[in-house]
């Protein structure tokens, strides 16, 4: 009998199968959009051919939240919530990469090869969409960062091997070889997927043995999610960092297409060196881009963001206007080492900006339309290099690209915001949805309500004289937005609201290490000053509290019992 793996008992094989189903990502993103663009420019293509072959291919990603709501109605629970999406995307990517063996004469079919990029990335895109809905529905709070982590590291191998092997196999043996190897690979890890279940019990594929083991997640529509973020998506801060996040995807779009084919044509590079420059480099820019947090958290994103993107606009205008340094290739090779590794390092600013600015309240939605304009805008970064390029030098490229980063710093130094105070009124507008974001972009998926950061179960909103709060429906801890535990501090409210056993809280009151539920911030430790016995958590960023079940009904009154529940319990290390 074949080996199962099962995700929900085990944080290894969490963080094996999150690392090899990202690799699986970074197969097409290092071959269609880092290999390729270059193959095409050594065989002869436009630029304005490859410029529009990189915008249209984009595309699926931009696009890629329609997904969510489908996986949410059309479950098969019997092989798992999210399963049987991550196998049949999976599926279809390991197929459509077959397909590219139909390209014969690229520089002639780049309609054909278009249209299978398209292909290709829609289903990368979608089991992108999968992978993070099963990741945290399986993941406890605590470990959703390193896992986080180990997927973003499994995307950059994924991508960087791909480009450098591609880079070789495209040069010496042609498109349809190079096709097999990637599909074999995306096989690979096909094949390791269907070993592994969700939870003990469930079926491994639809005809094998098994039965469903949860429960269905009722998904919301997209009109009840983008009423509650239309609230807060076209204030003056969303809508400055709207116009920020276009024109970091035009600037990554236009040099994406710009470099390959200057690389190639210009300086001289080959395939397989341009494709093995940006593997080393670009994983080592995501190495300084997760080293960076800490920089961000001290100076800033805005001013991070100011930096990079200054040292970006100088890198463009100074390859611009040495050009009597182009022949030497120690110059040209740092040059173009420099563009790789930034790219990473402002995305990372970029999400960071944007996360800023997010409404606790759909701050995962939100921020997905903010990581979809900047998909947009990638995309037509790309067309617009393919609309100048055969009417345009290198020099005034290189200077158009500058130009495009002075626009976008400009929009940043109007930008300016300050951490709004949760309105002390009642929550209206989308639940709190998830994103995953990696090395390559982010990942909305639809849970259909929050989860509880102790126990991971759906929480229930309860409305108590038109204040809504969030109950756990398993261990009925329960979730107070910032100001909503001053409002309902009554004997009468609390009974109606902290339903739980205070047996069952205290359990769940030794877990304390967890993320906030609602923005995701870190929690902080608290002890009640009248009664120091209750101890509960507060969010650092939103100042939410997550009280365990019981202990809201025990803040609400003082008995005699709280006097000598004082003396008993130990004082707590608060944070």
């Amino acid at each position: 009998m074949a080996a199962t793996f099962v995700l929900r008992d085990s944080a290894r094989i969490r963080y094996l199968t999150g690392s090899m189903m990202y690799f699986a990502q970074g197969i097409p993103q290092g071959l269609l959009a880092i290999a390729i663009p270059a193959w095409l420019a050594s065989l002869g293509a436009s630029a304005s051919d490859i410029g529009t072959y990189l915008s249209v291919i984009v595309l699926p990603w931009a696009f890629k939240l329609v997904t969510g709501p489908f996986m949410d109605r059309y479950q098969f629970l019997p092989m798992g919530r999210r399963k049987p999406w991550v196998l049949g995307a999976q599926f279809g990517l390991t197929v459509s990469l077959l397909a590219l063996m139909l390209i014969e004469n690229p520089a002639q079919q780049i309609g054909l090869l278009m249209l299978i990029g398209v292909l290709i990335n829609s289903f990368a895109a979608t089991q992108d969409v999968a992978v993070d809905g099963m990741s945290i529905d399986l993941t406890p709070v605590r470990e959703q960062g390193r896992l986080n982590a180990f997927m973003s590291f499994g995307k950059a191998v994924g991508w960087g091997v791909t480009s450098a092997i591609s880079g070789l196999l495209l040069v010496n043996f042609g498109m349809q070889v190079t096709a097999i190897v990637a599909a074999s690979v995306a096989g690979v890890v096909l094949v390791f997927f269907v070993l592994v279940l969700e939870r003990e019990g469930e079926r491994r594929l639809p005809w094998t043995a098994g039965k469903a083991m949860a429960t269905r997640l009722e998904g919301h529509s997209f009109g009840a999610v983008f009423k509650g973020v239309n609230k807060v998506l076209w204030k003056r801060a969303s809508v400055l960092v709207m116009m920020i996040m276009a024109f970091d995807g035009l600037v990554y779009g236009y040099g994406q297409a710009l470099m390959p084919i200057a690389a190639v044509r210009l300086f001289g590079y080959t395939t397989p060196e341009w494709s093995q420059l940006v593997a080393v480099m670009g994983l080592i820019g995501a190495g300084v881009a997760l080293a960076l947090g800490p920089m961000i958290d001290r100076f800033g994103a805005k001013r991070m963001l100011v930096v990079t993107m200054s040292l970006v606009g100088v890198h463009a205008f100074l390859i611009a206007q040495t050009q009597f340094l182009w022949q030497d290739t120690t110059y040209v090779r740092i040059m173009l080492s420099i563009w790789i590794l930034m790219l990473p390092v402002v995305m990372v600013c970029s999400i960071a900006l944007a996360m800023a600015i997010c409404s606790s309240k759909a701050s995962a939605t939100q921020l997905a339309i903010y990581m979809s304009v900047a998909n947009l805008g990638h995309s037509a970064g790309s067309k617009i290099y393919a609309t100048v390029a055969d009417r345009a030098s290198y020099v005034e490229n290189y200077m158009f690209l500058g130009l495009l980063v002075i626009g976008m710093v400009i929009i940043l130094l109007f930008h300016r915001h300050q951490h709004e105070q949760q309105e002390q009124k009642p929550r209206e507008g989308a639940r709190n949805f998830t994103v995953g974001t990696g090395v390559g972009g982010a990942g909305l998926y639809f849970s259909g309500a929050m989860r509880c950061p102790k126990c991971r179960a759906d929480m229930e909103q309860i409305d108590y004289e038109g204040v809504e709060v969030d109950r756990c429906s398993v261990c009925n801890g329960v979730w107070f937005d910032e100001g909503e535990v001053e409002q309902l501090a009554s004997r009468d409210a609390a009974r109606a609201i902290d339903t739980g056993s205070a047996r069952q809280g205290k359990k769940q009151n030794k877990v304390d290490e967890y993320r906030c539920p609602r923005c995701g911030g870190g929690m902080l430790k608290k002890t009640d000053q009248e009664q120091s016995h209750i101890w509960y958590e507060t969010c650092g960023d939103c100042h939410g509290s997550f009280f365990d079940a019981g202990e809201f009904r025990d803040l609400a009154q003082v008995t005699v019992s709280d006097y000598f529940k004082r003396l008993v319990k130990p004082k707590r290390r608060e944070s």
